[in-house]
């Protein structure tokens, strides 16, 4: 019956540390998107916010493209810093494509699955927008998880709280550690 307590509080308190320390982020539901032709410019609205980037020629003809051919999207290390400028990176996959040459063409390489994949560096900026514009509305859901910047008073809070998280997390390990070996000892007296 101790064991299992002290098992259950091993796994509760080890997590402290790890979840103190992670950077604070949201979850954002991209619904559509605009190019704006004249300019090297991508809108993209957001159920919160909405964002502006820069786009390349490259890849306003790849966004065309995304009208023929199905993309499945990855979004990684999108950011937030302190003056509203988001970054990320935005791979797009083709999984079986039926005109590889077209692809390549349009700057897709093949990966080691046999897969058509490109990916966009993305750099813009965070907006409240109002009004509304001809977005090219997206058929599936598409989720982004943006890291935010922190403020200088939750980094001290962390740095103070640290110490006790890792004391805490010590505590448990050491009643767990000894419950290891008392198994070990018990294993060993049953042989």
């Amino acid at each position: 019956m101790y064991c299992r307590v002290f098992f259950i509080a091993f796994i509760f308190l080890t997590g402290c540390t790890s979840q103190l320390w992670k950077t604070p982020n949201y979850h954002e539901r991209i619904t559509g998107y605009y190019g704006v032709k004249d300019k090297d410019l991508l809108i993209v609205t957001g159920e919160q916010f909405s964002y502006v980037f820069e786009a390349s020629e490259q890849f306003k003809s790849v966004l065309a493209e995304s009208r023929k051919t199905e993309f499945s999207p990855r979004y990684e290390a999108f950011r937030l810093n302190e003056d509203n400028t988001v970054t990320g990176v935005l791979t797009l996959f083709v999984y079986k494509p039926q005109d590889v040459a077209r692809l390549a063409k349009l700057g897709f390489k093949k990966d080691k699955s046999g897969n058509m994949k490109i990916d966009f560096q993305l750099k813009g900026k965070r907006y409240k927008v109002e009004g509304s514009f001809p977005f090219e509305q997206l058929e599936d859901e598409h989720f982004v998880r943006v890291e935010t910047p922190e403020s200088g008073i939750a980094k001290a809070g962390k740095i103070i709280a640290t110490p006790a998280t890792v004391t805490i997390d010590a505590i448990a390990v050491i009643p767990v550690g000894a419950m290891f070996a008392l198994l070990g000892v018990v294993t060993a007296l049953d042989l």
